[in-house]
């Protein structure tokens, strides 16, 4: 997977989770499952409950003031988002759209954690290392 494809998926895991506690998570909910339905039909009611469950965790934990959780949970939805881009790579389009129609979204939902954006090019043979703060992968 390319370096904008990861950059992609991370920022929509980190999306998802964020709007998990926003008035509009249902949409939000509604765009993740049509695009698992056309990567991984077999696995739609799969993600619908993780979704659920997902969302039901990040309430109870930031309830409780555990932030670590929704750290967790942008990792585990990244996970699933690598693997169907990488195995469904002509999803990617239909990524950057739903992420583009979530973007529409954000000023609707009330309780959306401030975001940061990076954004690198490197050409031919240069290198870009980025962190913003969690886990530091290197490949």
């Amino acid at each position: 997977m390319d370096a904008a494809a990861l950059a992609l998926v991370t920022t929509g895991a980190n999306s998802l989770v964020s709007l998990m506690t926003s008035e509009v998570w249902e949409q939000v909910k509604s765009g993740i499952v049509a695009l698992f339905r056309r990567g991984r039909a077999s696995e739609v009611a799969s993600v619908e409950n993780a979704l659920d469950e997902s969302a039901r965790e990040l309430r109870e934990s930031l309830e409780n003031g555990d932030e670590d959780t929704r750290e967790e949970l942008s990792q585990q939805w990244r996970g699933k988002l690598r693997r169907l881009i990488r195995e469904e790579p002509e999803l990617i389009a239909e990524l950057e759209s739903l992420l583009s129609s979530w973007s529409s979204l954000v000023p609707a939902a009330g309780d959306i954690a401030p975001g940061v954006q990076q954004t690198a090019t490197a050409r031919d043979s240069g290198r870009v290392y980025q962190q913003g703060t969690g886990t530091q992968i290197n490949y």
